[in-house]
């Protein structure tokens, strides 16, 4: 019992320090510069736990999960630490790469622990226990970051997550009876290469879109210039030698038959979609809300994220309840909810009206939430039980690349951090917020 408690220390302190960051950025920034590099802050993470992920899943079956999860949190506990002594931007991209990087070992690791420590009985409610850290991160996280950030410092954001992480890996250390299963699979037989090909495929895809997201909110008259044209040409190549890479691998990382059923192809494109939406306005938010607290408005940055992750969390527990039903046209429904509350906060934002803007960031994480949780239980149903830790580790990936791509997309539409003053130069992001929600209603339609 000892290793589950720091299994779940471990993942609080990895869930809480994504949102805490995202509340602190607006200040951090001001202190040590670098506002061109804002969005690589939360990119560089997602890219990171990418590279991480397919690798590491593997190993850790082959050569025992609790080493790996260790060697994860220490990796995670150098970032933190790297963090708390970064005194500019490009530090403290290089900390987020470690933490990124270590999330990206533990994540996987974590569940499969569970799944070994507990008999089936007893596994439902003990994952459910990861959900619930989760939601609690969701809400602690706003408020703990804005006081942390004001009373202590940022420095100590990281510094206090350290603390959490080495009682996580004390406890994991130190407990008796943590199964070492092993898959039968040797090395030769781990898709290395087609997990360095998805990592550049997705750095590719977050290069181009902070390449033509800039050129967009500069208003320039051609969006693909020779560079974007080059950063597409290999973007495309390196997805085409991805999917034959993954089509001849015993093990791939990508299943591709799964893009041949209706429900598993929406819902890995939903993943990416929400994906996109839900960090991408993670990122954003704290920002408005510190210009709207500059204009004399009730609301700061962490008022602001509260709001949109209590809409994420009661979202999450909704589409669970949703999805039990077997519910087939709830997906669509949301994705219409998602596109209506998400052009109601463009206009609400447009109009200044900051009581519609807080509602609509309510509905916006409630509709989005709802989407989260449903297009992964559907998927879950659609396919058989040996498929399931594949299609899970795939949509994982699929909601990181979105992160990535969307955290870019966004931030990349407004001017550099230090030079916004006004609540106008968000709607460029809302607008590419109700773009990224129509697609995904589009997805669920055809």
């Amino acid at each position: 019992m000892h290793a589950f408690v720091g299994l779940l220390f471990g993942m609080f302190a990895i869930g809480v320090m994504q949102l805490i960051l995202a509340t602190a950025m607006p200040f951090i920034v001001q202190e040590i510069g670098g506002s061109e590099l804002y969005s690589w802050v939360f990119s560089s993470y997602m890219l990171a736990s990418i590279a991480a992920i397919p690798l590491f899943s593997k190993l850790a079956d082959i050569y025992g999960k609790r080493r790996f999860y260790i060697l994860g949190m220490m990796v995670f506990a150098l970032g933190s630490l790297y963090g708390a002594l970064a005194s500019t931007m490009p530090h403290l991209i290089g900390a987020r790469v470690i933490q990124g990087f270590g999330a990206g070992i533990i994540t996987p690791v974590s569940m499969a622990m569970v799944t070994d420590m507990f008999p089936p009985e007893k596994r439902g409610n003990m994952i459910g226990m990861f959900s619930f850290v989760q939601l609690l991160a969701n809400l602690l996280s706003p408020p703990l970051g804005s006081f942390i950030t004001k009373e202590l410092g940022w420095t100590w954001i990281f510094l206090l997550n350290l603390g959490m992480v080495f009682f996580s890996v004390t406890l994991v250390a130190l407990a008796r009876g943590t199964q070492k299963s092993k898959l039968d699979l040797k090395l030769k037989e781990v898709d290395i290469f087609g997990g360095l090909l998805f990592g550049g495929f997705c750095l590719l895809a977050v290069l181009l879109s902070n390449k033509v997201s800039a050129q967009a909110g500069e208003s320039s008259l051609s969006l693909l210039n020779s560079g974007s044209f080059l950063l597409l040409a290999a973007w495309i190549l390196a997805g085409v030698l991805l999917f034959y890479n993954e089509k001849r691998q015993k093990n791939p990382i990508i299943k591709t038959e799964f893009f041949k059923v209706k429900i598993l192809r929406r819902s890995l494109i939903s993943a990416v979609l929400a994906g996109a939406i839900m960090y991408g306005l993670v990122t954003i938010l704290p920002l408005c809300g510190v210009i709207l607290n500059q204009l004399g408005y009730q609301l700061n940055e962490s008022r602001v994220l509260l709001f949109f992750m209590v809409g994420i969390t009661l979202g999450l527990l909704a589409g669970s309840r949703l999805s039990k039903l077997r519910l087939s046209q709830a997906p669509r429904y949301l994705w219409v909810a998602l596109s209506l509350s998400s052009i109601l906060l463009l206009y609400s934002i447009q109009a200044e009206n900051i009581i519609g803007f807080s509602l609509f960031s309510i509905m916006t994480g409630l509709s989005t939430g709802g989407i989260m949780a449903t297009f992964l239980i559907n998927s879950q149903n659609a396919v058989q039980s040996e498929d399931r830790t594949v299609l899970s580790g795939l949509v994982q990936l699929g909601r990181y690349f979105g992160a990535s791509v969307g955290i870019t997309l966004l931030v990349g539409m407004l001017p550099e951090v230090g030079a916004i003053s006004g609540i106008d130069q968000f709607l460029g992001t809302f607008v590419v917020l109700v773009a990224l929600s129509i697609t995904g209603l589009i997805n669920e339609l055809i």
